[in-house]
């Protein structure tokens, strides 16, 4: 997959494409289906390709900050895995945020993109002042010549998928989160070296850094699954600050997988959180922990039978 970011988004061209707009923070299963959208117009020769900013347009217009479901890199491992054949995260400027719908979509869609096909959401807004609408869309679509797909908004429990909702249910309730992805929640980064405790008591852990600008789930332990080399291992993950070891400690992921040995430092990997076994603790001993720890095992693995 081709990912473009900033003046390299800004300053690429290409023709005949299947476009998919927004801004896909989470890429829940409402996204999903604008994706479908675009694989099917892969088998007509179109090149998949998503639309989505860097920074969110509020967080440049307001100078507030928001925390992301999926880091940038995230997103474009995700992307990659759905099969999109280009990820363009363009940059989001008060400049761009002047343009008019007109403007943007002769400039950038049909000039600079070579639009054949636009998948969006029904209520999906564009150009200054979100003054542009699907109907708008769709004329501007007759003269330059590509179709608008305005795919209506789905809903799960009653409720319409959204970010927002996700958000929400990400600390409340984190297995409804992860229906409404429509895959296990995930972090994607390096692993790195811990304090190597859990070697000293038999549980050897894999340990990667949380992002600042990551939205988490409540800190906690969680069953887990990390692909290494094609092949799933399964585990426990503990998302926090680990209260038990004396310091102040970022907040990170730490995993023990079942069944495997091998060394993965220096690796970036991907590891899915599947469901929430229990809060992070502190515990008075490492005899206390390791009992847990043990615990929370056998809790993985009767959850894994069910």
């Amino acid at each position: 997959m081709i990912y473009l970011q900033n003046d390299d988004a800004r300053q690429f061209h290409t023709t005949g494409t299947a476009i998919a707009l927004g801004k896909f923070d989470g890429i829940h299963i409402g996204h999903q289906l604008l994706v479908d959208g675009l694989m099917k117009e892969r088998h007509i020769g179109r090149q998949a390709l998503v639309f989505t900013f860097g920074d969110s347009p509020i967080s440049v217009l307001s100078g507030g900050s928001k925390k992301s479901i999926y880091t940038s890199e995230e997103k474009a491992l995700y992307f990659a895995e759905l099969g999109v054949d280009i990820l363009l995260e363009y940059p989001f400027t008060r400049e761009f945020a002047s343009c008019s719908p007109e403007e943007f979509v002769s400039e950038c869609l049909a000039k600079q993109l070579g639009a054949r096909s636009i998948y969006v959401g029904e209520d999906f807004h564009f150009g200054k002042g979100r003054s542009g609408n699907v109907g708008l869309l769709k004329l501007l679509g007759e003269e330059y010549g590509f179709e608008v797909h305005a795919l209506p908004k789905k809903t799960q429990h009653g409720k319409v998928v959204s970010s927002t909702l996700i958000r929400d249910m990400l600390e409340t309730h984190f297995h409804i989160a992860n229906e409404l992805l429509g895959s296990p929640y995930f972090v994607y980064g390096e692993v790195i070296h811990g304090n190597h405790l859990g070697r000293t008591i038999g549980f050897p852990t894999m340990n990667q850094r949380i992002p600042e600008k990551k939205l988490t789930p409540s800190f906690g332990v969680y069953a887990s699954r990390v692909l290494i080399d094609g092949e799933y291992y399964v585990g426990i993950s503990n998302l926090g600050r680990k209260p038990t070891i004396e310091g102040e400690h970022k907040i990170g992921l730490e995993t023990y997988l079942l069944d495997f040995d091998g060394d993965l430092y220096g690796r970036k990997l991907k590891t899915e959180l599947l469901y929430y076994i229990r809060p992070e603790e502190r515990f008075n001993s490492i005899a206390e922990l390791t009992k847990q720890i043990h615990n929370d095992i056998e809790t993985m693995k009767q959850q894994m039978l069910q």
